[in-house]
């Protein structure tokens, strides 16, 4: 994946910002015990966040398009893959709607420890485990997918706790 130089310099700020130190010993016994403070900011873009959708949170995606004002003609996906959101828009996308490709590019832009939505995904409709690397670069495996999601077209995966607490 190539990042774009704005991705790149927000990365190199949350770096930045995570790897300060405070010369108090107590605060910086603080920060250890309940970890470094997450900072929500930057921005996605929307192929990046759409890269994780599969269409089993119950139109969660879509509802969190049309809140964020984000174009979406054919019902499904944005028309416009080059816009950038800001991360905070997509975090609220998955608190807020359960938007589970927005909290899988969460989940890979920040590193949460958390369920990946896409995994879980693959694996009820493939019947097969450990299959998310390998969906981004096979295009035969996201022809399977799509071949075979039509069974769960109805369905709705719930989103775990765990992805919400990591979230919040």
């Amino acid at each position: 994946m190539r990042l774009s130089r704005r991705q790149l310099l927000a990365a190199a700020g949350l770096t930045a910002l995570a790897g300060g130190t405070s010369s108090n010993g107590s605060v910086a016994a603080a920060e250890v015990t309940s970890g470094p403070a997450r900072t929500w900011s930057g921005e996605i873009q929307v192929s990046d966040w759409e890269q994780y959708y599969l269409g089993l949170d119950g139109g969660a995606h879509q509802k969190a398009l049309k809140a964020l004002g984000i174009a979406h003609r054919d019902g499904v996906r944005a028309d416009e893959q080059y816009l950038m959101v800001p991360v905070e828009s997509v975090r609220r996308a998955a608190l807020e709607f359960g938007d589970h490709a927005a909290a899988d590019v969460l989940r890979a832009r920040f590193g949460l420890d958390s369920p990946s939505m896409l995994r879980r995904g693959l694996k009820l409709v493939l019947g097969q485990d450990r299959l998310e690397k390998r969906y981004f670069d096979e295009p035969g495996l996201q022809l399977r997918y799509i071949g075979y999601r039509r069974r769960f077209a109805n369905y709705v995966l719930p989103m775990p706790s765990a992805v919400r607490k990591a979230l919040a």
